[in-house]
């Protein structure tokens, strides 16, 4: 297991986001519990389900000028962008840039590149029917 999994999966743990709002039909913004993902400033807040397994919803924050290192995951995922303008590309692939509304579909298995590339910040809302992990480029 990474160590950037690893202090993921206890932040989950000890903020028991991963089940916080499993039961319940609304989730007024209010509730969320916000957490830092020990992936550089990205922080994210469980909406559904329970990260460490799967399947899970969840948004994630990343502050302006934010381009995460190559990474990919090990399932697939969908994402939404709820605010700001992002950038996810595969590794050789141009970059198209996603406004409020856009989504994306990211296969798992392929590295690829998010970048936040507003300079108040983005928010996304990402749905995986795995568990959540990130694996840097060579691991």
């Amino acid at each position: 297991m990474t160590k950037t999994l690893s202090t993921l999966l206890v932040a989950l743990t000890l903020t028991g986001a991963g089940l916080a709002l499993a039961d319940t039909n609304h989730v007024p913004v209010e509730d969320l519990k916000w957490f830092d993902t020990g992936i550089g400033p990205m922080r994210a807040a469980v909406a559904y389900g329970d990260m460490a397994k799967g399947p899970y919803g969840v948004f994630l924050k990343f502050p302006g000028g934010f381009v995460s290192p190559i990474h990919q995951h090990s399932g697939d995922y969908r994402a939404v962008v709820v605010g700001g303008t992002i950038v996810n590309s595969e590794v050789g692939e141009a970059d198209i840039t996603l406004h409020p509304g856009s989504s994306w579909y990211q296969r798992g298995k392929v590295n690829h590149v998010t970048k936040c590339v507003s300079s108040d910040g983005c928010t996304v809302f990402l749905t995986q029917s795995s568990k959540f992990d990130f694996l840097p480029e060579g691991k």
